[in-house]
């Protein structure tokens, strides 16, 4: 399977060598260019060629730091709320101390201090998620292909979703949810390799 992959052409190159990136130079993006990788994630497909997905670029390092203490807000709670469980279970409790130190670093362990934050939201329906799913998928490809480095926060949009204020500060109407919450920016380094893909993940079958 890697033999054929490395054959493949760029699309797939792009495909086997995009990282989650979490560590960032201190370096702006063009604004042309961020609205490239968001041009990339409005041609995705969607159900009925719905295009729900809106998308809301966040470059201001303050209300970047903003949407951080958010997220340290809501995971202070997760942390209280499962401390008793913690107490009896084993993997809980390493959940737990991992979370409180993200929550109590003086680092950003949430937005790794990347100059740009995407918020994808959407109308909720049958197929939202789905379809900003894909936008966000061919926005971090996007990326990675003219050398921007990117990561999908996977709380974030738990957090961000359950503050009534924020959602009312960016404008984001009743009845939409925020789906992905993604960062960008010119990393430290590039991994040279993806990671090994699991035998399970790799298997096709029925394939004449």
């Amino acid at each position: 399977m890697e033999g054929f992959l490395s054959k493949m052409n760029p699309v797939i190159e792009v495909i086997k060598n995009r990282r989650s990136i979490r560590k960032f130079q201190d370096k702006p993006i063009d604004a042309k260019l961020i609205k490239k990788i968001i041009g990339a994630g409005v041609f995705a497909p969607s159900s009925h060629n719905s295009q729900p997905w809106r998308v809301i670029v966040i470059t201001n390092k303050n209300e970047i730091k903003e949407c951080s203490g958010i997220l340290k807000k809501w995971f202070r709670g997760l942390i209280k709320f499962g401390s008793f469980t913690a107490l009896f279970n084993r993997k809980i409790r390493g959940e737990i101390e991992s979370a409180k130190k993200r929550v109590e670093s003086k680092d950003d362990l949430f937005f790794y201090n990347a100059p740009v934050l995407a918020l994808i939201h959407s109308k909720k329906s049958k197929f939202h998620i789905k379809d900003c799913a894909c936008a966000a998928q061919n926005m971090l490809l996007a990326a990675r292909s003219i050398g921007i480095g990117s990561c999908w926060v996977g709380f974030a949009d738990l957090a961000l979703n359950k503050d009534k204020r924020f959602l009312e500060k960016m404008e984001i109407p009743k009845g939409n949810e925020i789906v992905a919450s993604l960062i960008f920016g010119y990393p430290v380094k590039f991994p040279k390799n993806a990671l090994p893909r699991k035998e399970e993940a790799l298997a096709v079958k029925r394939i004449k």
